[in-house]
């Protein structure tokens, strides 16, 4: 992580204060000079250096977390989609249905649920959609429920060209976003982003299929 110009100076040396009050090992502070010993076409004043961070193979990762949370007793219910619910008491029941039962939804009449469930515990995770499968609870105060504030961000592929760097770069983080970064994936491609432009919102119904 390199701060390319005296100001970001103080913000690095906080950011190397959280890594290592959050337990990540190695962090060290680099002068502008030996971090272009390791990138020669990095230009900054100084570099927090990470030699533990790194890059995943997502896929994979995911996989071996279904089949670690399923050989724990975890159920998982694919192309299923949760459609709304209500609160009676202190009981919540949830609404839901199969994609496919939605894929034809105009987007404002009432959907039909196939199934209520009536859990101990709910755990809003979807995402875009967390705010919109809130407010479908009905019963549930609409102060509690965030704003939504929507960023779309665009990555940039580098082709036809050697990459130039060896790590993962990335600049002080920026509002919204993490500032547009070089990453390389397992396949030593090369991409840079992602920027962040902030937009209105987003579509309701392709929140709801996963598109």
């Amino acid at each position: 992580m390199v701060a390319t110009g005296l100001s970001e100076v103080p913000r690095l040396s906080t950011l190397m204060t959280r890594g290592i009050q959050n337990g990540v090992e190695g962090l060290r502070m680099m002068e502008g000079y030996e971090a272009t010993t390791l990138e020669p076409e990095l230009q900054c004043v100084k570099a927090l250096w990470s030699p533990s961070s790194g890059i995943v193979d997502s896929h994979s990762l995911m996989l071996s977390l279904v089949g670690e949370a399923e050989s724990h007793g975890t159920t998982f219910s694919y192309n299923t989609a949760v459609i709304g619910g209500h609160i009676e008491g202190n009981q919540i029941q949830i609404h839901v249905s199969g994609s496919n039962a939605i894929a034809n939804w105009n987007g404002s009449s009432e959907l039909d649920s196939e199934l209520i469930l009536i859990p101990k515990l709910v755990v809003n995770s979807a995402g875009l959609s967390a705010p919109a499968i809130a407010k479908r609870m009905k019963g549930l105060p609409d102060g509690i429920i965030p704003a939504s504030h929507y960023a779309r961000g665009c990555y940039f592929t580098l082709s036809n060209t050697k990459s130039p760097f060896k790590h993962l770069i990335y600049p002080i983080p920026e509002v919204g976003g993490l500032g547009v970064h070089v990453t390389l994936d397992l396949n030593g491609q090369v991409k840079f982003g992602p920027d962040v432009e902030w937009i209105k919102g987003i579509d309701d119904i392709p929140s709801f299929l996963n598109m």
